[in-house]
Protein backbone atom coordinates (compact mmCIF):
# COMPACT_ATOMS: atom_id res chain seq x y z
CA UNK A 1 0.00 0.00 0.00
CA UNK A 2 1.46 3.19 -0.68
CA UNK A 3 2.17 6.08 1.71
CA UNK A 4 -0.41 8.26 0.36
CA UNK A 5 -3.01 5.65 0.74
CA UNK A 6 -1.99 4.76 3.98
CA UNK A 7 -2.00 8.51 5.39
CA UNK A 8 -5.94 9.19 3.84
CA UNK A 9 -7.33 6.40 5.96
CA UNK A 10 -5.33 7.37 8.99
CA UNK A 11 -7.49 11.09 9.12
CA UNK A 12 -10.48 9.30 7.91
CA UNK A 13 -10.54 7.12 11.25
CA UNK A 14 -9.03 9.84 12.91
CA UNK A 15 -11.67 12.41 12.19
CA UNK A 16 -14.63 9.84 12.42
CA UNK A 17 -12.94 9.25 16.13
CA UNK A 18 -13.25 12.68 17.00
CA UNK A 19 -17.01 13.09 15.39
CA UNK A 20 -17.90 10.34 17.64
CA UNK A 21 -17.27 12.57 20.38
CA UNK A 22 -18.67 15.80 19.45
CA UNK A 23 -21.84 15.33 17.51
CA UNK A 24 -25.32 16.49 17.78
CA UNK A 25 -28.45 15.81 19.43
CA UNK A 26 -31.70 15.50 18.21
CA UNK A 27 -34.82 13.65 19.60
CA UNK A 28 -35.53 11.38 16.35
CA UNK A 29 -37.91 8.52 16.25
CA UNK A 30 -37.75 7.64 12.90
CA UNK A 31 -35.62 5.02 11.29
CA UNK A 32 -33.73 7.10 9.16
CA UNK A 33 -33.13 9.77 11.63
CA UNK A 34 -33.75 13.26 11.86
CA UNK A 35 -31.83 16.32 11.33
CA UNK A 36 -29.44 17.51 14.45
CA UNK A 37 -30.94 20.54 16.51
CA UNK A 38 -28.72 21.08 19.29
CA UNK A 39 -24.54 20.53 19.94
CA UNK A 40 -24.11 17.90 22.07
CA UNK A 41 -21.53 17.60 24.99
CA UNK A 42 -18.01 15.59 24.50
CA UNK A 43 -18.26 11.91 26.23
CA UNK A 44 -15.05 11.30 28.53
CA UNK A 45 -12.30 10.16 26.65
CA UNK A 46 -11.58 6.00 27.61
CA UNK A 47 -9.05 5.40 29.70
CA UNK A 48 -7.41 2.82 28.21
CA UNK A 49 -6.37 3.20 24.57
CA UNK A 50 -7.73 0.56 22.00
CA UNK A 51 -5.18 -1.36 20.43
CA UNK A 52 -5.65 -1.28 16.45
CA UNK A 53 -3.01 -3.05 15.63
CA UNK A 54 -5.29 -6.21 14.54
CA UNK A 55 -7.00 -3.98 12.37
CA UNK A 56 -3.81 -3.13 10.76
CA UNK A 57 -2.71 -6.67 10.38
CA UNK A 58 -5.84 -7.49 8.47
CA UNK A 59 -5.59 -3.77 6.99
CA UNK A 60 -1.97 -4.83 5.30
CA UNK A 61 -2.91 -8.44 4.80
CA UNK A 62 -5.51 -7.89 2.13
CA UNK A 63 -4.16 -5.33 0.78
CA UNK A 64 -0.93 -7.28 0.20
CA UNK A 65 -2.11 -10.62 -0.54
CA UNK A 66 -5.89 -9.70 -2.20
CA UNK A 67 -6.38 -11.08 -5.94
CA UNK A 68 -8.72 -9.07 -7.41
CA UNK A 69 -9.72 -5.30 -7.00
CA UNK A 70 -10.45 -4.04 -3.83
CA UNK A 71 -12.89 -1.67 -2.52
CA UNK A 72 -11.51 2.19 -2.10
CA UNK A 73 -9.99 3.40 0.95
CA UNK A 74 -13.19 5.26 1.58
CA UNK A 75 -15.52 2.03 1.40
CA UNK A 76 -12.82 -0.11 3.65
CA UNK A 77 -12.96 2.96 5.87
CA UNK A 78 -17.13 3.01 5.80
CA UNK A 79 -17.62 -0.58 5.93
CA UNK A 80 -15.35 -1.54 9.39
CA UNK A 81 -17.15 1.31 10.84
CA UNK A 82 -20.20 -0.36 10.10
CA UNK A 83 -19.12 -3.25 11.34
CA UNK A 84 -18.41 -1.79 14.94
CA UNK A 85 -21.38 0.01 14.73
CA UNK A 86 -23.14 -3.55 13.99
CA UNK A 87 -22.08 -5.05 16.78
CA UNK A 88 -23.91 -3.20 19.54
CA UNK A 89 -26.51 -5.10 17.75
CA UNK A 90 -29.45 -2.44 18.27
CA UNK A 91 -31.57 -1.87 15.40
CA UNK A 92 -31.50 1.98 15.95
CA UNK A 93 -27.83 2.34 16.59
CA UNK A 94 -26.80 2.50 12.29
CA UNK A 95 -24.23 4.23 10.63
CA UNK A 96 -25.26 6.00 7.15
CA UNK A 97 -22.82 7.12 4.34
CA UNK A 98 -23.27 10.17 3.07
CA UNK A 99 -25.40 9.64 0.21
CA UNK A 100 -28.36 8.15 2.02
CA UNK A 101 -27.53 10.66 4.49
CA UNK A 102 -28.42 13.76 2.23
CA UNK A 103 -31.50 12.10 1.18
CA UNK A 104 -32.67 11.38 4.93
CA UNK A 105 -32.35 15.81 5.49
CA UNK A 106 -34.36 16.27 1.99
CA UNK A 107 -37.38 13.85 3.63
CA UNK A 108 -37.11 15.88 6.88
CA UNK A 109 -36.54 18.88 5.61
CA UNK A 110 -39.77 18.94 3.72
CA UNK A 111 -38.05 20.17 0.35
CA UNK A 112 -35.31 19.52 -2.21
CA UNK A 113 -33.52 20.94 -5.25
CA UNK A 114 -34.49 18.73 -8.25
CA UNK A 115 -35.92 18.50 -11.54
CA UNK A 116 -39.96 17.82 -10.35
CA UNK A 117 -40.25 14.27 -11.78
CA UNK A 118 -40.81 10.54 -10.04
CA UNK A 119 -38.26 7.73 -11.28
CA UNK A 120 -39.22 4.38 -11.82
CA UNK A 121 -37.99 1.13 -12.01
CA UNK A 122 -38.50 -0.98 -14.95
CA UNK A 123 -36.76 -4.16 -16.29
CA UNK A 124 -34.36 -2.34 -18.50
CA UNK A 125 -33.35 0.43 -16.09
CA UNK A 126 -35.99 3.85 -14.82
CA UNK A 127 -38.13 5.55 -16.69
CA UNK A 128 -39.19 9.10 -15.22
CA UNK A 129 -42.23 10.80 -14.65
CA UNK A 130 -42.52 14.43 -14.89
CA UNK A 131 -44.78 16.06 -12.86
CA UNK A 132 -47.01 18.78 -14.27
CA UNK A 133 -46.01 21.97 -13.85
CA UNK A 134 -42.25 21.45 -12.73
CA UNK A 135 -38.69 22.13 -14.28
CA UNK A 136 -38.53 18.28 -16.13
CA UNK A 137 -41.83 18.68 -17.44
CA UNK A 138 -41.36 22.40 -19.07
CA UNK A 139 -38.10 21.32 -20.28
CA UNK A 140 -39.60 18.39 -22.53
CA UNK A 141 -39.53 15.29 -20.63
CA UNK A 142 -42.08 12.84 -20.94
CA UNK A 143 -43.70 10.41 -19.11
CA UNK A 144 -42.44 7.03 -20.13
CA UNK A 145 -38.91 8.76 -21.03
CA UNK A 146 -35.79 5.72 -20.41
CA UNK A 147 -33.37 7.77 -18.13
CA UNK A 148 -29.85 6.67 -19.91
CA UNK A 149 -27.25 9.46 -18.30
CA UNK A 150 -28.09 11.80 -15.87
CA UNK A 151 -24.44 14.26 -16.55
CA UNK A 152 -21.68 12.11 -16.88
CA UNK A 153 -23.12 9.12 -15.20
CA UNK A 154 -24.64 6.33 -16.71
CA UNK A 155 -27.49 4.64 -15.62
CA UNK A 156 -28.47 0.64 -15.76
CA UNK A 157 -30.38 -1.11 -14.02
CA UNK A 158 -27.21 -2.10 -11.27
CA UNK A 159 -27.76 1.47 -10.15
CA UNK A 160 -29.90 1.96 -7.00
CA UNK A 161 -32.84 4.50 -6.90
CA UNK A 162 -30.84 6.17 -4.24
CA UNK A 163 -27.97 6.91 -6.06
CA UNK A 164 -30.20 8.24 -9.46
CA UNK A 165 -31.84 10.58 -7.09
CA UNK A 166 -28.56 11.72 -5.45
CA UNK A 167 -27.33 12.33 -9.06
CA UNK A 168 -30.66 14.41 -9.95
CA UNK A 169 -30.67 16.41 -7.01
CA UNK A 170 -28.51 19.50 -6.05
CA UNK A 171 -28.72 22.98 -5.61
CA UNK A 172 -31.80 24.82 -6.61
CA UNK A 173 -30.98 26.88 -10.04
CA UNK A 174 -27.74 24.82 -11.72
CA UNK A 175 -28.37 22.65 -14.28
CA UNK A 176 -28.75 18.95 -14.77
CA UNK A 177 -28.40 16.99 -18.24
CA UNK A 178 -30.26 13.88 -18.80
CA UNK A 179 -30.10 11.57 -21.70
CA UNK A 180 -33.45 9.81 -22.02
CA UNK A 181 -34.58 7.53 -24.81
CA UNK A 182 -38.19 7.64 -25.92
CA UNK A 183 -40.24 5.68 -28.48
CA UNK A 184 -41.69 8.01 -31.06
CA UNK A 185 -44.80 7.06 -33.05
CA UNK A 186 -46.54 8.64 -35.92
CA UNK A 187 -50.16 9.30 -35.62
CA UNK A 188 -51.15 6.47 -37.31
CA UNK A 189 -48.92 3.99 -35.42
CA UNK A 190 -47.03 3.02 -38.51
CA UNK A 191 -43.60 4.06 -37.66
CA UNK A 192 -42.61 3.45 -34.07
CA UNK A 193 -39.35 4.14 -33.53
CA UNK A 194 -36.62 4.75 -30.51
CA UNK A 195 -34.56 8.36 -30.41
CA UNK A 196 -32.07 9.62 -27.94
CA UNK A 197 -32.48 13.12 -26.55
CA UNK A 198 -30.66 15.51 -24.62
CA UNK A 199 -32.52 17.41 -22.08
CA UNK A 200 -31.12 20.16 -20.03
CA UNK A 201 -33.46 20.85 -17.06
CA UNK A 202 -32.54 23.37 -14.58
CA UNK A 203 -32.64 22.48 -10.88
CA UNK A 204 -36.13 23.69 -8.95
CA UNK A 205 -37.20 24.01 -4.82
CA UNK A 206 -38.92 20.84 -5.04
CA UNK A 207 -41.63 21.01 -1.68
CA UNK A 208 -42.72 17.52 -0.22
CA UNK A 209 -46.16 18.17 1.86
CA UNK A 210 -46.16 16.28 4.88
CA UNK A 211 -49.70 16.89 5.59
CA UNK A 212 -52.81 16.69 3.34
CA UNK A 213 -56.94 17.67 4.34
CA UNK A 214 -60.02 17.38 3.54
CA UNK A 215 -63.89 18.50 4.69
CA UNK A 216 -65.70 15.22 4.81
CA UNK A 217 -69.58 15.26 5.26
CA UNK A 218 -70.67 12.19 7.80
CA UNK A 219 -74.02 11.79 6.42
CA UNK A 220 -75.75 13.38 9.22
CA UNK A 221 -74.69 17.14 8.48
CA UNK A 222 -71.87 17.63 10.69
CA UNK A 223 -68.47 18.32 8.65
CA UNK A 224 -65.44 16.74 9.13
CA UNK A 225 -62.14 17.51 9.07
CA UNK A 226 -59.70 14.46 7.58
CA UNK A 227 -56.08 15.44 8.02
CA UNK A 228 -53.59 13.04 6.50
CA UNK A 229 -50.23 13.20 7.80
CA UNK A 230 -47.57 11.43 6.39
CA UNK A 231 -44.22 12.27 7.94
CA UNK A 232 -43.02 14.50 10.85
CA UNK A 233 -40.88 16.89 9.03
CA UNK A 234 -39.27 20.30 9.46
CA UNK A 235 -42.47 22.21 7.43
CA UNK A 236 -45.31 19.48 9.19
CA UNK A 237 -46.23 21.94 12.26
CA UNK A 238 -47.00 25.34 9.70
CA UNK A 239 -48.88 22.92 7.23
CA UNK A 240 -51.18 21.82 10.14
CA UNK A 241 -52.04 25.27 11.75
CA UNK A 242 -52.61 25.78 7.78
CA UNK A 243 -54.77 22.62 7.71
CA UNK A 244 -56.74 23.66 10.72
CA UNK A 245 -57.21 27.55 9.67
CA UNK A 246 -58.78 26.29 6.06
CA UNK A 247 -60.86 23.53 7.33
CA UNK A 248 -62.13 25.41 10.13
CA UNK A 249 -63.03 28.12 7.81
CA UNK A 250 -64.57 25.65 6.04
CA UNK A 251 -67.08 24.68 9.21
CA UNK A 252 -65.18 21.63 10.28
CA UNK A 253 -66.56 21.34 14.16
CA UNK A 254 -64.69 17.72 14.45
CA UNK A 255 -61.73 16.19 12.79
CA UNK A 256 -59.69 12.62 12.24
CA UNK A 257 -56.08 13.11 12.43
CA UNK A 258 -54.47 9.88 10.47
CA UNK A 259 -51.12 9.06 11.10
CA UNK A 260 -51.71 5.41 9.70
CA UNK A 261 -48.47 4.35 7.22
CA UNK A 262 -46.37 7.24 9.49
CA UNK A 263 -42.93 6.53 10.13
CA UNK A 264 -42.37 9.29 12.36
CA UNK A 265 -39.59 12.04 11.98
CA UNK A 266 -38.29 14.76 13.80
CA UNK A 267 -39.66 15.06 17.81
CA UNK A 268 -39.79 18.58 18.00
CA UNK A 269 -42.58 18.65 15.08
CA UNK A 270 -44.53 15.74 17.08
CA UNK A 271 -44.66 17.63 20.10
CA UNK A 272 -45.37 21.01 18.58
CA UNK A 273 -48.68 19.44 16.83
CA UNK A 274 -49.22 17.68 20.00
CA UNK A 275 -49.19 21.15 21.92
CA UNK A 276 -52.33 22.46 19.33
CA UNK A 277 -54.66 19.90 20.14
CA UNK A 278 -54.02 19.80 24.18
CA UNK A 279 -54.43 22.83 26.32
CA UNK A 280 -52.03 21.68 29.23
CA UNK A 281 -50.59 18.56 31.11
CA UNK A 282 -47.55 16.13 30.03
CA UNK A 283 -47.14 15.62 26.14
CA UNK A 284 -44.00 12.75 26.54
CA UNK A 285 -41.30 12.27 28.86
CA UNK A 286 -37.98 11.21 28.07
CA UNK A 287 -35.86 8.31 30.34
CA UNK A 288 -32.04 7.82 30.17
CA UNK A 289 -30.22 4.80 31.20
CA UNK A 290 -29.70 6.18 34.51
CA UNK A 291 -33.15 6.67 35.06
CA UNK A 292 -33.09 10.59 35.16
CA UNK A 293 -36.16 12.25 33.26
CA UNK A 294 -37.09 15.17 31.21
CA UNK A 295 -40.77 16.19 30.38
CA UNK A 296 -42.30 17.85 27.46
CA UNK A 297 -45.45 19.76 28.20
CA UNK A 298 -48.34 21.72 26.48
CA UNK A 299 -48.48 25.14 26.55
CA UNK A 300 -51.88 26.95 27.05
CA UNK A 301 -54.43 27.28 24.31
CA UNK A 302 -55.14 24.90 21.42
CA UNK A 303 -55.97 25.82 18.06
CA UNK A 304 -59.12 23.83 17.65
CA UNK A 305 -60.21 24.34 21.49
CA UNK A 306 -62.21 20.91 22.48
CA UNK A 307 -63.18 20.02 19.00
CA UNK A 308 -63.70 16.20 19.05
CA UNK A 309 -61.01 14.24 17.59
CA UNK A 310 -60.24 10.91 16.49
CA UNK A 311 -56.58 9.52 15.65
CA UNK A 312 -56.26 6.87 13.02
CA UNK A 313 -53.25 4.43 13.74
CA UNK A 314 -51.98 0.66 12.24
CA UNK A 315 -48.98 -1.04 12.91
CA UNK A 316 -47.02 1.13 10.55
CA UNK A 317 -47.67 3.96 12.65
CA UNK A 318 -44.10 4.66 14.67
CA UNK A 319 -42.04 6.56 16.37
CA UNK A 320 -43.18 10.54 16.44
CA UNK A 321 -46.62 9.20 15.20
CA UNK A 322 -46.64 7.27 18.30
CA UNK A 323 -45.76 10.21 20.55
CA UNK A 324 -48.68 11.99 19.16
CA UNK A 325 -51.20 9.45 19.32
CA UNK A 326 -49.61 8.15 23.07
CA UNK A 327 -50.02 12.15 24.33
CA UNK A 328 -53.76 12.66 22.96
CA UNK A 329 -54.66 9.14 24.20
CA UNK A 330 -53.47 9.71 28.11
CA UNK A 331 -55.08 13.30 28.23
CA UNK A 332 -57.86 11.74 26.79
CA UNK A 333 -57.93 14.18 24.39
CA UNK A 334 -58.99 11.83 21.84
CA UNK A 335 -59.94 7.89 20.66
CA UNK A 336 -57.60 5.82 18.80
CA UNK A 337 -58.89 3.78 16.42
CA UNK A 338 -56.93 1.24 14.10
CA UNK A 339 -54.78 -1.26 14.99
CA UNK A 340 -51.56 -2.02 17.50
CA UNK A 341 -49.05 0.71 16.60
CA UNK A 342 -45.44 -0.10 15.66
CA UNK A 343 -43.93 0.38 19.03
CA UNK A 344 -40.69 2.30 18.40
CA UNK A 345 -40.01 4.64 21.10
CA UNK A 346 -36.60 4.63 21.57
CA UNK A 347 -34.36 8.23 21.24
CA UNK A 348 -31.31 8.48 18.91
CA UNK A 349 -28.51 10.95 19.25
CA UNK A 350 -27.17 11.93 15.63
CA UNK A 351 -23.60 12.34 15.15
CA UNK A 352 -22.49 14.32 11.58
CA UNK A 353 -19.37 13.03 10.34
CA UNK A 354 -16.34 14.76 8.97
CA UNK A 355 -17.59 13.06 5.46
CA UNK A 356 -21.29 14.23 5.71
CA UNK A 357 -22.10 10.23 6.82
CA UNK A 358 -23.90 10.13 10.22
CA UNK A 359 -23.65 7.79 13.02
CA UNK A 360 -27.26 7.43 15.03
CA UNK A 361 -26.65 6.20 18.58
CA UNK A 362 -29.76 5.05 20.77
CA UNK A 363 -29.14 6.90 24.00
CA UNK A 364 -32.84 7.33 25.89
CA UNK A 365 -36.66 5.39 25.43
CA UNK A 366 -39.92 8.19 25.67
CA UNK A 367 -42.45 7.24 27.41
CA UNK A 368 -46.19 8.38 27.03
CA UNK A 369 -47.44 11.14 30.13
CA UNK A 370 -48.69 7.89 31.63
CA UNK A 371 -45.77 6.19 31.91
CA UNK A 372 -46.11 4.00 29.27
CA UNK A 373 -42.89 2.42 27.51
CA UNK A 374 -43.66 2.49 23.33
CA UNK A 375 -40.99 0.42 22.32
CA UNK A 376 -41.47 -3.32 21.79
CA UNK A 377 -45.20 -3.03 22.34
CA UNK A 378 -46.71 0.19 20.87
CA UNK A 379 -50.48 1.90 21.78
CA UNK A 380 -53.48 0.09 21.97
CA UNK A 381 -56.36 1.36 20.22
CA UNK A 382 -59.54 2.68 22.10
CA UNK A 383 -61.72 0.89 19.14
CA UNK A 384 -59.20 -2.25 17.56
CA UNK A 385 -60.69 -2.65 14.00
CA UNK A 386 -59.99 -5.51 12.53
CA UNK A 387 -56.20 -5.69 9.63
CA UNK A 388 -57.80 -5.07 6.03
CA UNK A 389 -61.12 -3.16 7.12
CA UNK A 390 -61.54 0.54 6.92
CA UNK A 391 -61.17 2.27 10.23
CA UNK A 392 -62.43 5.56 8.51
CA UNK A 393 -66.12 4.42 8.72
CA UNK A 394 -65.60 3.35 12.52
CA UNK A 395 -64.13 6.88 13.40
CA UNK A 396 -66.86 9.03 11.47
CA UNK A 397 -69.44 6.87 13.83
CA UNK A 398 -67.58 7.84 16.58
CA UNK A 399 -68.22 11.44 15.87
CA UNK A 400 -71.52 11.47 14.87
CA UNK A 401 -73.40 12.98 17.60
CA UNK A 402 -70.41 13.81 19.78
CA UNK A 403 -71.43 17.70 20.97
CA UNK A 404 -69.05 20.71 20.28
CA UNK A 405 -70.22 22.57 22.55
CA UNK A 406 -67.46 25.07 23.40
CA UNK A 407 -65.16 23.74 21.07
CA UNK A 408 -64.18 27.17 19.61
CA UNK A 409 -65.28 25.91 16.09
CA UNK A 410 -68.43 26.49 15.89
CA UNK A 411 -68.70 29.95 15.07
CA UNK A 412 -66.83 31.31 18.76
CA UNK A 413 -63.46 32.03 17.88
CA UNK A 414 -60.51 29.52 18.88
CA UNK A 415 -58.38 29.96 22.28
CA UNK A 416 -55.01 30.26 20.14
CA UNK A 417 -55.53 32.32 16.97
CA UNK A 418 -53.28 30.56 13.82
CA UNK A 419 -51.06 32.94 12.28
CA UNK A 420 -52.53 34.44 8.83
CA UNK A 421 -50.64 33.79 5.53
Amino acid sequence: MNQRKILAVIGLLSLIAIALGVGYISYPLLHPAAEPVAVGEQPPVAQEPVDMGLYWEVWHLLDRDFYGDPPDATEQVHSAVRGLVDSFDDPYTYFVEPQPRELERDQLRGSFGGIGAFIEPVEDGYILKPMRGQPADEAGVQDGDLLLFVDDVEITSAITLDEITALVRGPVGEDVRLLVRRTVDDADHRDAHDEELAIVVTRALIETPSVTWEIRDDGKGDRVGVITQSIFSERSAEEMRTALRELTAEGADRFILDLRGNPGGLVTAAVEIADMWLDEGLILIEEKADGSRTTFEAEPGQLTANAPLVVLVDGASASAAEIVAGALQDQGRAQLVGQQTFGKGSVQLIHELSDKSSLHVTNAEWLTPNGHAITGSGLTPDQPVAEGEDPMASALELLQGVSVANAGVDGTQPTETPPAE
